[in-house]
């Protein structure tokens, strides 16, 4: 810092987190329709998590796929990114133990196939 100058507020937060260690946390405004977000905090509801919270890990997951296609083309290679979500949503819905079972040995026989 320049002598003389104030400092700017995020360099006393940056300065704050490396002295301290803890997160800052910012409040964003942001226009939704109503139903929209209605839908949504009850659907969150249902699995006991918070619309911060979602949309938090949501912004979590747009810098990290960033990073993984950065990497990705720096790479040369193609890369898909599948977020928590996704893997929830394509998992099979199994009802009975023995059809859990069976998903489970034909999940693991790929996995070992695939290695050999």
């Amino acid at each position: 810092m320049i002598a003389g100058l104030k400092p700017r507020i995020t360099d006393r937060l940056n300065a704050a987190y490396r002295i301290y260690g803890w997160m800052v946390k910012t409040k964003i405004t942001v226009s939704v329709e109503k139903a929209v977000v209605d839908n949504a905090k009850l659907a969150l509801l249902k699995k006991r998590r918070t619309l911060s919270d979602f949309i938090e890990n949501s912004l979590h997951s747009l810098s990290t796929s960033e990073i993984l296609d950065d990497l990705c083309k720096e790479l040369n290679l193609h890369c898909g990114y599948v977020s928590g979500e996704d893997v929830e949503r394509n998992r099979p819905d199994l009802v009975r133990k023995a059809d859990s079972e069976t998903e489970v040995k034909k999940m693991r026989h790929g996995r070992i196939s695939h290695l050999s």
